[in-house]
């Protein structure tokens, strides 16, 4: 299967961006210039670029390695071992800090909110359909959504890569359907997000010639318009952009951003606990921008270094077991 180069350095942009909007605009006692505020607010939208590269990456790599109706639970195995290793170990992180807090009496008490029933829940990414439960880790709502993706293009592939127009259609109109009647991303469930990830889908079958250029610019544009009319612009010009980035740079390599996309995963996962906690203590002994942007560098430094640890540690070993499943 050809690697597409640019989407490691994609991942790295994406993990980043959330990275500094986390770090800035929803840890408590950093207080920099509104300017500089609304800047890193536009991280929130890396998640969207994962979005559109799970859904250009999940097809891709179905179809280079011979997808079969058959294949579906092997499928979903596959998935499964590969993202949910870091995903457990990032909770027993959290689930440690907060103990440790609450034995030493460390900020504010959160064991009661604690239950076997909202761990449990985690498990199978299940927080987003129980509103009593909130997720420990903040961006875990994704995952959960990445989750439901899998599942449903496990049951609808075989219909984006039919070479009747009449199945690709039907697939195309399954994801706008869904999109449009559950339409608000507050639900935090696939359905609302499926333009963003057809996005990416579409820039797949076009790039390996499933389907023809007009076909291709029709679904992308109905994937822009979707997302600016009935969800929000930013949707639109993230996703867009993500996807074009894809099609025109698939060769493109940034070695540093390159070395970043490996690891972004357990960055993404780990970034809210390791480097807010940096992001919390620090702030109160900086004053002036200056030495608050220098702890911002610092906590990067720290996720990063962290994140490198976790990768080698959980991340690639869960990996290499989960290639060795074929489809």
């Amino acid at each position: 299967m050809k690697q597409v180069s640019i989407i490691e350095s994609l991942r790295a942009l994406a993990a980043i961006s959330v990275c500094l909007f986390h770090f800035v605009c929803t840890t408590v006692g950093l207080f920099l210039p509104q300017s500089i505020i609304n800047v890193l607010n536009l991280g929130q939208y890396g998640v969207h670029i994962f979005f559109v590269i799970s859904g250009f990456i999940i097809p891709y790599s179905m179809y280079h390695n011979n997808f079969k109706v058959q294949s579906v639970f092997k499928f979903i195995a596959k998935r499964f071992i590969r993202i949910e290793p870091p995903y457990l170990i990032s909770i027993a992180l959290i689930l440690g800090i907060i103990f440790i807090k609450h034995r030493f009496h460390v900020g504010v008490d959160e064991m009661e909110s604690i239950s076997l029933n909202r761990v449990l829940l985690h498990l199978g990414y299940l927080i987003n359909f129980f509103g009593n439960y909130k997720w420990l880790n903040n961006v875990y709502w994704t995952l959960a959504i990445e989750f439901q993706y899998y599942l449903c293009m496990a049951l609808m592939f075989l219909l984006f890569v039919n070479k009747n127009i009449v199945f690709r259609i039907c697939a195309y109109a399954i994801c706008f359907l869904a999109a449009y009647f559950i339409p608000d991303p507050v639900l935090n469930h696939y359905p609302a997000y499926a333009p963003l990830f057809l996005m990416g889908t579409a820039v797949f079958l076009f790039l390996d010639k499933l389907i023809l250029n007009y076909e291709f610019w029709i679904v992308f544009v109905l994937c822009i318009a979707y997302n600016y009319f009935k969800i929000e612009f930013a949707f639109a010009f993230v996703g867009s952009l993500t996807a074009l980035c894809i099609l025109y740079f698939t060769e493109i390599k940034i070695p540093i951003l390159h070395q970043l996309g490996k690891i972004s995963y357990s960055l993404y996962l780990i970034h809210p606990v390791i480097g807010a906690a940096v992001i919390n203590i620090g702030s109160r002994f900086v004053n002036g921008n200056i030495q608050k942007m220098g702890l911002i560098f610092v906590a990067i430094i720290v996720t990063v270094i962290s994140s490198y640890i976790m990768y080698w540690l959980i991340e690639k070993p869960s990996k290499k077991l989960s290639s060795q499943i074929k489809l």
